[in-house]
């Protein structure tokens, strides 16, 4: 009894001196084989776009979110990880085509797109391009959308393409939506400082037409001083004085105009119910008075000699 415990003392010893034998020579060449390893591109973990959709199983916003916060948390782990995320624009086509009105993908697409800790590919900016313009179509009365679109394509995105053309192609793009942004109402106060900005695009593209309404239109629809005197310099430069003095004569018209009728009205309020008129005089085929006959500040503006007031 006493032999048998002593030699299962010693078995057990020879075994451990035995396993550590084996350790010290598997050790050095598994830990060259793993220092040799490299961590590759996460791999895409959904089906397409429309196998997605049908899987959903109508719970289409529910999953959106799901996929959108895991998106979320792979970008921020990538970045931790100093590593591409190549498949940030694929999760956000699902995440679109599974809810449309979804704000959030198409305002952060150009960040998570193209804010990466290694430079994106050229592709990356165009992927943003697109699923910006998607979120346009689908928001068409976004303000800030238009506007965050705008500046993307006027500013950052061209200094990272190769392609001149391609490059002038996208800084007019983003004069039009920037020009858009100013178009639409909104609670955003930097936006109008963001029309001039859009006006100088367009006149650099030889739109000099475009460039004036805009800023015309700026003059009129703000009420900020300092914006409206930046408005008047720059109309200056692209228009000529002699132009300037005749706009400002239809705009102290219709200023006039609007003290006339409702004092007490907003810019915005008397803009949408429109110039005062009698509907007695301009009853018949031959108004008597056509001037006072204007039903929209359009054709008002167009009476007195200018595309809008």
């Amino acid at each position: 009894m006493k032999w048998s415990s002593r030699a299962a003392d010693a078995l057990g010893l020879g075994l451990a001196l035995a396993g550590a034998l084996v350790v010290g020579l598997c050790r050095a060449p598994l830990a060259k084989s793993f220092s040799e390893v490299k961590e590759g591109a996460a791999a895409y973990l959904l089906p397409g776009v429309e196998q997605t959709y049908v899987g959903s199983l109508g719970y289409r916003s529910a999953m959106a979110d799901v996929i959108y916060g895991h998106v979320l948390v792979s970008y921020g782990l990538h970045f931790q990880r100093r590593r591409l995320f190549e498949h940030v624009g694929d999760y956000l086509d699902v995440i679109n085509r599974l809810d449309p009105t979804f704000r959030a993908p198409y305002w952060y697409a150009d960040t998570l797109l193209t804010l990466q800790p290694q430079a994106p590919p050229e592709s990356f900016y165009r992927r943003a391009r697109a699923i910006q313009e998607r979120g346009l179509r689908n928001l068409p009365y976004d303000q800030e959308l238009w506007s965050s679109s705008g500046q993307f394509l006027a500013y950052l995105a061209p200094g990272r393409l190769s392609n001149p053309a391609e490059q002038e192609e996208f800084r007019r793009a983003g004069a039009q939506h920037l020009m858009q942004a100013c178009n639409l109402i909104g609670s955003n106060d930097n936006i109008p400082y963001h029309c001039v900005t859009a006006a100088r695009l367009l006149n650099r593209e030889g739109q000099v037409g475009a460039a004036r309404d805009m800023l015309v239109r700026l003059q009129n629809m703000s009420e900020d001083p300092k914006l409206q005197e930046l408005a008047a310099a720059y109309l200056s430069q692209i228009a000529g004085q002699d132009e300037r003095m005749k706009l400002a004569a239809v705009q102290q018209r219709f200023r006039d105009e609007w003290q006339a009728d409702l004092p007490l009205s907003p810019r915005v309020e008397i803009g949408a119910l429109g110039p005062r008129f009698d509907a007695a005089a301009c009853a018949g085929l031959r108004p008597s008075e056509p001037s006072r006959c204007a039903t929209s500040w359009r054709s008002w503006g167009k009476l007195h000699g200018s595309s809008q007031p």
